[in-house]
């Protein structure tokens, strides 16, 4: 069963950047609730690829799953493919180089998670007691449901398994893409510095109730 909510009817002011929320409920009644946000690149000294048109992410939590599915659009200026990381599947440090999509996730006490989603299927995961201090590998995994081209995109679903989700207060989602000439341009739902820096606490705008 899928309900489609106008953002209206919800109060939250985490989702002032929000384009569709979507509920979804799975044959146990359990509830998913997909927001979706439209990434915005960053300007600065950094060149956003002229191909690119946009990139939409969609997330979703519950219990101790939670779902994020990213979408880069072509606006039809050229037709570069996405460059993937290694394809061989499974965690691999340094996604992050290349072509990828994240989430970061806050904890209460200040301390958050990195999650890195390659198109290729690999993911890694890493946990920080505070700004980039830290950077070990978090206990949990990424299951990629879908990676592929579709028309004049690029998507990809994931559902990143961890058991602190119930207890996450705080978002942020970004993502890196590199051309095929090997420029990289970065996107994320805030820029509160003066060059890309996804872990800057400021980057976490999407509230969480």
């Amino acid at each position: 069963m899928i309900l489609n909510a106008a953002l209206s009817a919800f109060g939250a002011s985490g989702f002032h950047n929000s384009e569709a929320i979507t509920v979804e409920f799975d044959i146990e009644g359990r509830s998913w609730i997909h927001v979706s946000f439209r990434l915005s690149g960053f300007g600065g000294q950094v060149v956003l690829p002229e191909w690119l048109d946009s990139i939409a992410a969609t997330h979703a939590r519950r219990s101790a799953d939670y779902a994020a599915a990213f979408v880069a659009n072509r606006n039809g200026k050229k037709a570069n493919p996405l460059t993937a990381s290694d394809p061989d599947l499974g965690r691999a440090d340094g996604l992050w180089r290349t072509t990828c999509f994240e989430v970061f996730a806050q904890l209460r006490d200040g301390s958050y998670a990195e999650f890195n989603i390659s198109p290729s299927g690999q993911w890694a995961a890493y946990h920080f007691s505070s700004y980039r201090e830290g950077g070990g590998n978090l206990d949990g995994h990424v299951q990629v449901i879908r990676s592929e081209q579709a028309g004049g995109a690029f998507e990809l679903d994931a559902i990143l398994h961890w058991p602190e989700w119930p207890h996450i207060d705080r978002i942020a989602l970004s993502a890196v893409i590199e051309a095929s000439d090997g420029s990289l341009s970065y996107w994320a739902l805030a820029h509160p510095s003066d060059k890309p820096d996804f872990h800057h606490p400021d980057s976490f705008v999407l509230e969480l109730s």
